[in-house]
C-alpha cells in the first residue's frame, strides 16, 4: 500500500507538472492556424473515416489511450470536414503515448521549429500488414499537417519494446544508427510534453531506481492501472561514458548544419563526461524537482535548464571566461527577442516569454544598451565581422572536440559505435572543416530565412588589372539614411553571384538585385536570368544529403555549366565554369579556357548520373548567352542526348556515345553498371578503338555534325536486324568496310582499292563461316535470320548520301570467283592466367602455335616470305574459337 501511495502521489505531481508544460506549448503557437492543426493531430490518429486524412481502410489500426478531443479541435474539424462525424469510438486504441519533444514549448521555439512527435505502440500486437497500414495513415497524416502550416511535422513510430532497449524510430538521414542510445532517451525525459495517452512509469516511481528494482515494481502494478495509466518505457538511472562519447560525436555533427542549435548540447553532454560522478542526469533533474514541488521556470523549459547547466558547468572549467561570451551571445541570437524593442516600454506584464526571460539574463550579465543593439542588429553586421563572431564559435566547438577526442583511445567504443557510423562521423566533419580550392564556403547566419530584399554588387578598383567585387546590402535607419552593409568581397564576379545562391542570400522572388558595372561589359538581365536559374537548381531536395553517400567515394549531386559568361558576343568557346555540388555536401567551382575539358565534364555527368538515377533536368544545367546559337546549341543538345542515350537507358545493352569535342573524338561507354570514357585524336584510331572493344550486346549513337560521325551515324542506320551488316564506302585509294554484326557491334577494315573485289569477296566469306561456326556452336546464334547483307555508301560533292544494296552481286561473285587457296585460319584462345593467345593456321596445314599478341611480329615475317612465294595471302577466311562464350 505504501508502494501505491507514492505512486499515485508522484503522478499526480508529474501530471500537474505536464499540464503546465502543456498550456505553455498552447501560449506559444505563433499563430491560431497552426496551433488547430498541431492539436487535430491527435484527433486524425483516434478516427478512421473515408473523409478524414490518414485513413487507408476499414482494417487500419488507430486510437490514443484516453484521448478525448477539446471542444476548440471539435470545432475546427467540423469547419474542415463538415460532413464527417466526430464522435470518437475506439473499443482497443493501439497507441498508448503519444508525446512531442524538442524546442516547442520552449523559450527557443519559433515560427519555423519544427514538431517532432512521438507515437508509440506495441507493434507485436498486430499483424504486419496492419503496422503497414498504420503506418500510411501516420504519414498521410503528418502529410496533412504539413501541408497546413509552414512547418515541419513529424510523426515518429516507435515502437515499445525497442524503446526499452534503448532503440528509436529516427530520421535516418539525420541521426547515427548506433550512437544514440540512451542519451536520446534522458532528452525525451527531459524535453516531452505528454499530449495524450498513458504516463512512462519511469516518472512516478522514486529517485534513482536500479533497472532490476524499476522491474520489479512495474510488476507490482495491477493490469488494470497497466492497461490504462502507465507505459512501459524502460528505465533510466545511469549512462555510461562510451554512450555519452557517442552522443557527443552525433551532436558535433548535428551542429555542424546548425552550430547555434547543438552547441548547448555538445555542452550538456561534455558536463555528463567531465562532471562530477554523483552529478544527476537532467532528466533525473527534473523528475527530483518535479516530486519535491519545485516547478519553476527553468525546470518547465527545458532549453533554459540545458544553458544553466552548460553555463555553470563552463564557468567552473574554462579559464578563459571570455569564452562564456559565445554562450551568452549564441542563446541571445538563438532566441532573437529583439530586447532594444521593448526597452521604453514600462508595462512589462504583457511581453513576450521570451523577452521577459532574456531581459532577465541581459540584466544578470550586465548587459548595457549598446550590447544589446549590437547583437540585434546581427544581420547588418559586416562580413569581417560576421567571420570573426563565427571563427569564435568554430573555436568554442573545436575545443568541445578536442577535449572529447583525447579520451576517444582509453575507451571501448566498438560496441557503441559502428564502424559506418565512425566512418560517417569522420567524413561529415571532415568535408565541413576543410579547406579546398575551388571549394565555395558557407555563410554562418542566425536567420531562418537569411535571404536580403535588396542586394548591390559593385566592382571596387584593386589595381591596374585587376578588379575586386563587393556584394552589399543597403537599410533604412532611423534617421531615413541608408547604411550600407557588405556582405562579401571577391575576385571572381561569377563565384561571388554563385556563393550568394548556395548561401540563400539571394531570393528569386523576395530579392531585388542590382549591380554596378562600371566600365566592366556587365549585362545585369543576364545576371539576374543565371541567378534565378541557379536558385531554382539549387533547391534543397536537389542537394538533399542521404547518409549512404557518405559510405562511398564522393560524386557529383548537381552540376552547372557556364559557358562564355560575361562573354556574348564570343563566336567560340573561350570560357567554361562548372560548378557542382558533392554527395558529400561541398560545392566546387572550377574555371576552364578550353572546349576539350567538356569531355572530362560530359563523362563526370554521365558516371554520377547513372549512379544517382536522376532525371536530367534535376541534375545537369547548361546556361549560355544565347542558347538558340549554334556553337551553344550543340553543346546543350549534346549532353541531354548523351545523357538520355547512356543514362536513361533501361535496357541490358551496351551502349556507346561517339562524339566529337574540341578537337577529338570521344566514346562514353556503358557496360552493365560501369561508365568508361575513351578519347582518339583522329577517326583512324577511333575505328581501331571501336573494332578492338566489341560487346555482348551493343547499340551505338553517333552524334555530331562533323562528317565521319554522320557517315558512321548513317552507316550504323543500315545494319539490318538479326543479320551481318557490310556497308562500304570507296575514299580516295582505299576502301573502307564495316561490318556489324547480329549484336551491335561495330568493326572496320580497309584496304587498297585496287584490291576491292577480292577483298570484298573474301570479307563475305570470312562472316559465312563465322556464322556457321557459331551457329554449330551456340543455340543463342540462331538470332542471326537474315544472312550478310553488303551495301555500298555513296557521297556526291554537296555531301548528299546514296546507298546500293550489293547482297545478291557479292553472292554471285563468292560463287564464282572464291579461291580458298592461300586463306588462312585463325585460332584464338584463352590461357589459365586469362591472357588471350593466338594460332596462325597456315594453307600448308602447319600453324604457328598458340602465342601471344605481343609475338604476332614473327608471324609477319612468316606470312611475307609465304606470300612472296604465292603460297599464302594475308587474308584469314575463318576464325576459331577454342573456348567459344556466348
Amino acid at each position: 500500500m505504501e508502494f501505491l501511495k507514492i505512486i499515485e502521489n508522484n503522478r499526480q505531481r508529474f501530471l500537474e507538472f505536464n499540464e503546465k508544460k502543456i498550456q505553455r506549448f498552447q501560449q506559444l503557437f505563433y499563430n491560431v492556424n497552426t496551433r488547430k492543426v498541431i492539436n487535430s493531430i491527435p484527433f486524425l490518429l483516434s478516427v478512421n473515416h473515408k473523409k478524414l486524412p490518414g485513413y487507408i481502410d476499414e482494417n487500419t489500426p488507430y486510437g490514443i489511450v484516453n484521448y478525448k478531443a477539446d471542444e476548440e479541435t471539435k470545432r475546427f474539424i467540423r469547419s474542415k470536414f463538415p460532413t464527417v462525424k466526430i464522435e470518437i469510438e475506439q473499443e482497443n486504441p493501439f497507441i498508448e503515448m503519444l508525446a512531442v519533444m524538442g524546442s516547442v514549448g520552449t523559450i527557443a521555439y519559433n515560427k519555423r521549429s519544427d514538431f517532432d512527435y512521438w507515437v508509440c505502440v506495441n507493434r507485436s500486437s498486430i499483424p504486419k500488414e496492419m503496422f503497414e497500414k498504420f503506418t500510411k495513415k501516420v504519414e498521410a497524416i503528418q502529410n496533412w499537417a504539413m501541408s497546413e502550416i509552414d512547418a515541419s511535422v513529424h510523426l515518429f513510430i516507435n515502437d515499445i519494446e525497442l524503446i526499452k532497449q534503448n532503440i528509436f524510430a529516427e530520421d535516418t538521414d539525420e541521426a547515427f544508427g548506433s550512437t544514440v542510445g540512451a542519451v536520446l532517451k534522458d532528452e525525451f525525459f527531459r524535453s516531452s510534453i505528454i499530449i495524450c495517452g498513458k504516463i512512462p512509469f519511469w516518472w512516478v516511481l522514486p529517485q534513482f531506481v536500479r533497472d532490476d528494482e524499476y522491474n520489479n515494481l512495474y510488476q507490482r502494478l495491477s493490469p488494470e492501472k497497466k492497461r490504462t495509466e502507465y507505459v512501459d518505457l524502460g528505465n533510466l538511472f545511469e549512462i555510461s561514458i562510451e554512450d555519452f562519447l557517442g552522443a557527443a560525436l552525433f551532436q558535433i555533427i548535428k551542429s555542424l548544419g546548425n552550430p547555434f542549435k547543438s552547441i548547448i548540447k555538445i555542452g550538456v553532454l561534455e558536463k555528463y563526461i567531465f562532471g562530477s560522478d554523483d552529478s544527476p542526469l537532467l532528466s533525473q533533474k527534473v523528475k527530483i524537482n518535479i516530486q519535491r514541488g519545485n516547478i519553476d521556470n527553468t525546470i518547465l523549459d527545458s532549453y533554459l535548464l540545458m544553458f544553466e547547466e552548460v553555463y555553470n558547468y563552463y564557468y567552473s572549467t574554462i579559464e578563459d571566461k571570455n569564452m562564456l561570451n559565445i554562450l551568452k551571445q549564441n542563446l541571445y541570437l538563438k532566441i532573437d527577442p529583439h530586447l532594444s524593442k521593448y526597452i521604453g516600454v514600462k508595462e512589462k506584464k504583457n511581453i513576450p516569454y521570451k523577452v521577459e526571460i532574456m531581459f532577465k539574463y541581459a540584466q544578470e550579465w550586465g548587459w548595457n544598451i549598446q550590447d544589446i543593439k549590437n547583437l540585434d542588429n546581427f544581420d547588418n553586421w559586416d562580413f569581417n565581422k560576421v567571420m570573426k563572431f563565427w571563427d569564435l564559435v568554430k573555436k568554442f566547438m573545436l575545443m568541445s572536440y578536442q577535449r572529447i577526442s583525447v579520451h576517444l583511445p582509453t575507451l571501448n567504443l566498438e560496441k557503441k559505435i559502428s564502424e559506418t557510423d565512425f566512418m560517417l562521423l569522420s567524413r561529415k566533419i571532415k568535408t565541413h572543416f576543410a579547406v579546398e580550392r575551388d571549394k565555395i564556403e558557407k555563410f554562418i547566419t542566425f536567420k531562418d530565412t537569411p535571404s536580403e530584399s535588396i542586394l548591390y554588387i559593385e566592382p571596387a578598383s584593386k589595381g591596374l588589372n585587376s578588379v575586386e567585387w563587393r556584394l552589399y546590402k543597403r537599410n533604412t535607419s532611423k534617421k531615413d539614411t541608408f547604411i550600407s552593409t557588405t556582405i562579401k568581397v571577391d575576385n571572381n564576379l561569377l563565384k561571388l553571384l554563385i556563393w550568394t545562391v548556395l548561401n540563400k542570400i539571394y531570393d528569386p522572388v523576395f530579392t531585388r538585385f542590382n549591380i554596378q558595372s562600371e566600365y566592366s561589359r556587365i549585362n545585369q538581365k543576364r545576371i539576374v536570368e543565371l541567378l534565378d536559374q541557379m536558385s531554382s537548381f539549387f533547391t534543397d531536395d536537389n542537394i538533399y544529403l542521404k547518409n549512404e553517400y557518405f559510405f562511398n567515394s564522393s560524386f557529383n549531386l548537381l552540376n552547372l555549366l557556364i559557358i562564355n559568361f560575361g562573354n556574348e558576343d564570343d563566336e567560340t568557346i573561350s570560357t567554361i565554369h562548372h560548378l557542382y555540388h558533392t554527395s558529400w555536401g561541398e560545392s566546387f567551382f572550377k574555371e576552364y579556357n578550353s572546349e576539350d575539358v567538356l569531355s572530362k565534364i560530359l563523362f563526370m555527368i554521365l558516371r554520377d548520373g547513372y549512379k544517382l538515377k536522376r532525371c536530367y533536368d534535376n541534375f545537369c544545367l547548361i546556361n549560355t548567352p544565347e542558347p538558340y546559337k549554334k556553337q551553344y546549341k550543340r553543346i546543350i543538345y549534346m549532353f541531354k542526348e548523351a545523357y538520355r542515350f547512356v543514362v536513361e537507358d533501361d535496357s541490358n545493352e551496351s551502349v556507346r556515345f561517339v562524339s566529337f569535342i574540341g578537337n577529338q573524338f570521344v566514346i562514353n561507354t556503358k557496360d552493365g553498371d560501369n561508365i568508361e570514357k575513351d578519347v582518339f585524336p583522329n577517326i583512324i584510331s577511333l575505328l581501331a578503338g571501336i573494332t578492338l572493344k566489341p560487346k555482348k550486346e551493343m547499340n551505338y549513337l553517333f552524334f555530331g555534325d562533323e562528317g565521319p560521325l554522320k557517315l558512321l551515324n548513317k552507316i550504323y542506320s543500315l545494319a539490318q536486324k538479326d543479320s551481318i551488316s557490310i556497308i562500304y564506302e570507296e575514299k580516295g585509294s582505299f576502301i573502307f568496310a564495316y561490318v556489324i554484326n547480329e549484336n551491335g557491334n561495330l568493326f572496320s577494315f580497309f584496304c587498297p582499292i585496287v584490291k576491292k573485289d577480292v577483298f570484298l569477296v573474301y570479307l563475305y566469306d570470312f562472316c559465312l563461316n563465322i556464322i556457321k561456326r557459331i551457329k554449330a556452336t551456340c543455340i543463342l546464334s540462331k538470332k542471326i535470320t537474315g544472312g550478310i547483307c553488303l551495301k555500298c555508301i555513296k557521297s556526291d560533292r554537296f555531301g548528299k548520301l546514296s546507298i546500293t544494296d550489293e547482297s545478291q552481286l557479292i553472292r554471285k561473285k563468292h560463287s564464282i570467283q572464291f579461291n580458298s587457296i592461300g586463306a588462312l585460319v585463325a585460332s584464338v584462345s584463352k590461357h589459365k592466367e586469362k591472357e588471350t593467345l593466338y594460332n596462325i593456321i597456315f594453307p600448308d596445314k602447319t600453324s604457328s602455335g598458340f602465342i601471344a599478341y605481343s609475338r604476332m611480329v614473327s608471324i609477319a615475317h612468316i606470312l611475307i616470305e609465304l606470300r612472296d612465294n604465292g603460297i599464302a595471302s594475308n587474308i584469314i577466311r575463318d576464325l576459331v574459337f577454342n573456348l567459344f562464350i556466348c
